[in-house]
């Protein structure tokens, strides 16, 4: 097996990432963008989420900052649609942990 170094950077980069996932509203944002068939402005993010446009604009800003979302601006407006494929995978690895593990609690009680 190889052993690969992780740099502090690199522990520091992978800190914020993880980080931007701790937060209820950035995980709204983003299941809202991966169910979405097309870019979002933030209008239409506010609408679905249920956040203010204050709170929605936070967390989307830091989002992008940290590569978990992309912002694309066309004319007037500035639309939002997930970084892929890293959000799909780590959604998609994360829910399928937490399902398993909520799962896995039921069996329990029975």
């Amino acid at each position: 097996m190889t052993t690969i170094h992780i740099g502090d950077q690199i522990i520091n980069e992978v800190s914020q990432i993880f980080g931007s996932l701790g937060d209820v509203s950035r995980l709204k944002i983003l299941r809202t963008l991966l169910e979405a068939d097309e870019p979002l402005c933030q209008g239409s993010l506010v609408e679905k989420t249920g956040l203010s446009q204050a709170n929605a604009s936070k967390h989307l800003a830091l989002l992008v900052r940290v590569g978990l979302v992309a912002r694309e601006q066309q004319g007037n407006l500035v639309f939002f649609k997930p970084v892929r494929p890293i959000v799909d995978n780590v959604c998609d690895l994360v829910c399928g942990h937490a399902t398993a593990r909520i799962q896995d609690a039921y069996r329990s009680l029975a």
